[in-house]
């Protein structure tokens, strides 16, 4: 009994936040739940918080059903005081204007909820997008350290950009560090260690740079676009900037860089061919994938709707009319 009690009060406490309490815009709301898939643990507890506050800070038009209700409310009160009503009459009054109250909290906290749903799912759906994985990879390599410099060795300065094919190989030892070999036509270099194009951290040689994550996106795809706002773009195009300094200082320069925007497009294309054969990017993707839909099921949970038996159809069947 006692639990049933508890759990009572618990429920209707967690009911009354739903609509008192701090309202929070759009982009508080974002960055609460941006802080909260980015932490490790992520908590139960904190994620209903985010929810509650989320579904409490959403409008909807139900609220304008209240004013026919307090009007309802008063026109009772003050009729059954001027009026001598049968208290029946009075206690079917009070049963009407009660459950109206209730239908009509029950139907805005759903709609509110419903309203929230929308708007976790679209921040939820937007992580998926290639430039917010490219992003967050690289936020999360930056370590406030000036990236590495690639050896000044000029490597096959003769040739053009496309001649050259660096292939990303397997390393047994670090899954994330995959070894280098570059091709020239015929000619195959030594396997290489990440370091010699400046593409791990200054303070740990055995830890990708932001540099390579880059690389590792240009293994996939030849070209991109940079989406997100203007600090976001700069990040990348910093770090992209880098990779091209680095490129030039191992292979030399030539008349135009190995990576370039295209100005029509917006496309960052890479002349460089990257032969990705551990499929780096590819996987961040998919772990990306998995999560994201993780997320999705335990934010915005699907209600299943229980099927609808037409009893007139199931009848007929079983008469044996439909062959």
């Amino acid at each position: 009994m006692l639990a049933f009690i508890r759990k009572y009060f618990q429920e209707s406490y967690l009911f009354i936040q739903l609509f008192y309490g701090p309202r929070l815009k759009r982009k508080e709301l974002s960055e609460l739940f941006f802080n909260w898939r980015k932490s490790k643990n992520r908590s139960f507890e904190e994620k209903n918080k985010i929810i509650i506050s989320g579904v409490r800070s959403q409008y909807s038009d139900l609220f304008k059903n209240w004013k026919w209700i307090i009007i309802q409310t008063i026109l009772w009160l003050a009729i059954s005081i001027k009026f001598d009503f049968n208290p029946i009459i009075n206690i079917m009054a009070f049963f009407t204007i009660l459950n109206q109250f209730i239908q009509n909290i029950t139907s805005l906290a759903k709609d509110k909820r419903q309203t929230f749903n929308i708007f976790i799912a679209q921040e939820i759906l937007s992580t998926l997008s290639f430039s917010s994985l490219l992003l967050e990879k690289v936020s999360d390599l930056k370590k406030g350290e000036k990236v590495m410099k690639a050896k000044n060795i000029n490597y096959a300065s003769d040739c053009e950009w496309t001649d050259i094919n660096i292939q990303l190989l397997p390393n047994e030892y670090n899954d994330e560090l995959p070894y280098l070999r570059i091709n020239i036509g015929h000619e195959k270099s030594e396997v290489l260690h990440a370091s010699k194009l400046g593409l791990v951290q200054n303070s740990n040689y055995k830890t990708q740079n932001e540099l390579f994550i880059i690389l590792k996106a240009f293994g996939k795809y030849s070209s991109f676009k940079i989406e997100g706002h203007g600090s976001q773009k700069k990040a990348i195009e910093k770090s992209l900037n880098d990779l091209i300094e680095n490129l030039n200082l191992y292979f030399g320069e030539r008349d135009i860089m190995p990576i370039i925007k295209n100005d029509k497009t917006g496309n960052w294309e890479c002349f460089v061919n990257i032969e990705d054969r551990t499929n780096s990017w590819h996987k961040l993707e998919l772990e990306r994938y998995e999560d994201i839909k993780t997320i999705l099921q335990e934010w915005v949970p699907l209600i299943e709707e229980l099927e609808k038996v037409d009893l007139a159809e199931q009848s007929y069947r079983m008469k044996g009319y439909e062959w």
